[in-house]
């Protein structure tokens, strides 16, 4: 259930910085602040790697940092609205304004993968990712992913290829 991995204190409808790696660093730290990470450099050091690898920004004005580290006491996921958009270097080239960014400790494989499509599955349902755009209040985002998780309370088949999650609906 998404409602378990992203709790209030890790949601910023309105992110306060546009640029990438300082957005970053502003959800980072939501984990550290939750004591959820111990230390939020070492965190904040296995995102940007992975996002040297390839971009998380998937494209459609999303992205999906992610990272797993020995930093990280149990899985979680941070949310980041961002109205005007983040320059995020996107597959398609346009501003990211939706960013779940999952943190997870070095062990969490299977949870893992599970985190990143159910986010998938979430973001493919139009109404509620519309309903993520407008949100104004981490009210507002906690309505959508209650709603979510009531429609899907179950795991969502994981595929992987080439390192990559594959969802199907």
């Amino acid at each position: 259930m998404l409602k378990e991995l992203i709790t209030e204190d890790l949601i910023v409808p309105q992110l306060a910085n546009r640029g990438k790696e300082e957005v970053i660093g502003e959800l980072c730290n939501l984990f550290g602040q939750a004591g959820l990470v111990e230390e939020v450099d070492k965190f904040e050091e296995a995102i940007k790697v992975r996002e040297g690898i390839e971009s998380t920004a998937v494209g459609e004005g999303v992205a999906i940092p992610h990272g797993r580290s020995e930093a990280v006491g149990k899985l979680a996921v941070a949310f980041g609205g961002s109205k005007e958009g983040v320059e995020f270097n996107s597959l398609d080239g346009k501003p990211v304004h939706l960013i779940f960014m999952i943190a997870a400790p070095l062990d969490a494989k299977r949870e893992y993968l599970q985190t990143v499509a159910r986010i998938a599955r979430l973001l493919k349902i139009k109404s509620l990712k519309e309903e993520l755009l407008k949100s104004r209040s981490v009210e507002d985002v906690m309505k959508v992913l209650e709603e979510f998780d009531s429609r899907y309370p179950s795991e969502v088949e994981v595929r992987t290829k080439e390192g990559r999650v594959i969802h199907r609906s």
